[in-house]
Parts: C-alpha cells; sequence; structure tokens
C-alpha cells in the first residue's frame, strides 16, 4: 500500500528539539497516599532518559550505524493530537481520514514506536518483551525512578483507554518475574460508568492512585501537569526509537548472513 495514497508522514530526527508522538496526551497524575503531597518532575526524570538514550544513540552512531529517524502518522482530526504532533514536529502535512487500527497494524511490529500494533499488544499482556505505549511506560518509569513501591500495593487507575489505561494496569499488575517484569500490584480499573461511591471507596483503599483528575489533597506523590508524565512520553518515545533502530538492524544482519550460508550451500 502506498504511504502516499494514506497519509502524510511527519519526520523528526532522533533527539533534536521538538520531537512528535501519536498519543493524544493526556493530564495523567500519579500518587502514593501519604500525608502531604511530594511533587514528581517528569520533566527532570524525562531529561535523564533522554540523555541516557542521547548517549546510546551516539555510541550507536560512533559504530558506524545509521542515526535513527522517527516518522509520524497522524489519524483523524482531534484538535489535541493535531496540536501536540505539530507543537512537536514544527512541521504539518495535509492527513487524510483512514481507519486507526488498520494503519496500527500496518506498521511493522519492529518499527512500531508507540507500541500500538496486535502483535506488540498481545506480547505485552504475555509479559514478554515488547514496544511498551510511551505514556504508560513513562508513568512505569516514573513509578521505578521514583521508588514508589508496588508490590503488593493497591492501586487504582481511572480510565480504561487502549492507549493508556489498560497498558499501565498491565504493566502494575503483572508478575516481576517474569520476562517483562511487572509491579506485582493489585490493579482496580475505573471508568465512566464506575459509580461515584464505589470510586471513592477503591481511592480510599488504593496505595497508589493514577488518575486523570486531580488528586492532590491526599496523595503522597503527584506529577504536575503541564510537566509530569508529557515529558515522560516523548522520553520513552525516543527510548523506543533507538531500541527499534538496534532491532531492525538485527533483523537486517540475521537476513544477510541467511542469504549467504544459502548461497554457500549452494
Amino acid at each position: 500500500m502506498a504511504a502516499s495514497s494514506l497519509m502524510s508522514a511527519l519526520a523528526a530526527r532522533l533527539l533534536q528539539p521538538a520531537h512528535s508522538c501519536s498519543l493524544r496526551p493526556r493530564p495523567f497524575h500519579l500518587a502514593a497516599v501519604r500525608n502531604e503531597a511530594v511533587v514528581i518532575s517528569g520533566r527532570k526524570l524525562a531529561q535523564e532518559i533522554k540523555q541516557e538514550v542521547r548517549q546510546e544513540v551516539e555510541e550507536w552512531v560512533a559504530s558506524g550505524n545509521k542515526r535513527p529517524h522517527l516518522s509520524v502518522i497522524l489519524v483523524g482530526e482531534n484538535p489535541a493530537s493535531h496540536s501536540y504532533v505539530l507543537n512537536k514536529t514544527r512541521a504539518a502535512a495535509d492527513v487524510e481520514h483512514i481507519d486507526e487500527r488498520r494503519i496500527c497494524n500496518a506498521v511493522s511490529p519492529d518499527k512500531d514506536v508507540d507500541g500500538f500494533h496486535v502483535i506488540n499488544v498481545g506480547r505485552m499482556c504475555l509479559d514478554q518483551y515488547s514496544m511498551l505505549p510511551a505514556t504508560p511506560w513513562g508513568v512505569w518509569e516514573i513509578i521505578k525512578r521514583t521508588g514508589i513501591p508496588t508490590l503488593g500495593k493497591n492501586v487504582v487507575v481511572a480510565g480504561r483507554s487502549k492507549n493508556v489505561g489498560m497498558p499501565i494496569a498491565m504493566l502494575l499488575h503483572t508478575d516481576g518475574a517474569h520476562e517483562r517484569p511487572g509491579g506485582d500490584a493489585t490493579v482496580t480499573i475505573s471508568h465512566r460508568y464506575t459509580p461515584k461511591e464505589q470510586l471513592k471507596k477503591h481511592t480510599i483503599l488504593a496505595d497508589i492512585v493514577i488518575s486523570a483528575a486531580g488528586v492532590r489533597q491526599k496523595a503522597g506523590y503527584i506529577t504536575p501537569v503541564p510537566g509530569g508524565v508529557g515529558p515522560m512520553t516523548v522520553a520513552m518515545l525516543m527510548k523506543n526509537t533507538i531500541i527499534a533502530a538496534k532491532k531492525v538492524l538485527r533483523l537486517e544482519e540475521r537476513d544477510v548472513k541467511s542469504k549467504e550460508l544459502g548461497v554457500a550451500t549452494n
């Protein structure tokens, strides 16, 4: 399928200013119940991660490999999505109306830095190594790098979207001893049909709350908006980009060796 007949692609060089990702920005807060809220700087953690990626990329390029590039496909007319992508790339093109799931599955799973391909989603649900969606991975990294314990803890995730809420719940509740370690937490997912009185009961019992609503009054840790999960989303997207570049190169090298072996045996 010709890319020009389906979409306009936005290209951004890795680790230059104004990067983009196709996740719609969501003002998520993360809280662990304490008496007084501690604000977690997502920007600071994101800078740490981007510095790690920057060093990894430079080592990669210094070894003679091509510098990774990231292309973005924006689907639909959602204003928040448009603003998010355009602000990151500083450039835009016409976007056609196309089926979102069709496009997600048309991208090679090995190059799927958003983690939206059905294969990557399946591998994530099976606790296997995969490309993780950037926002949930960002939340997971905030929890780990801040040292918030999750083993045996009660967690409430407000929201059940396939791009954010569901992956966050998967990362938090799965087995920490598996191939892709999880948080070993007990997770409750709430959504728009969860009765308010039930949601209140769950949040009172929760050790950690990941919510689209402000929870500063009852929070132990909170990520601000802006400057919380948003910068982490972009940082984890950069992390996925270098992972994808290395994976694709390994596959190409394997194919070359296979062809050479085939020629040798003939």
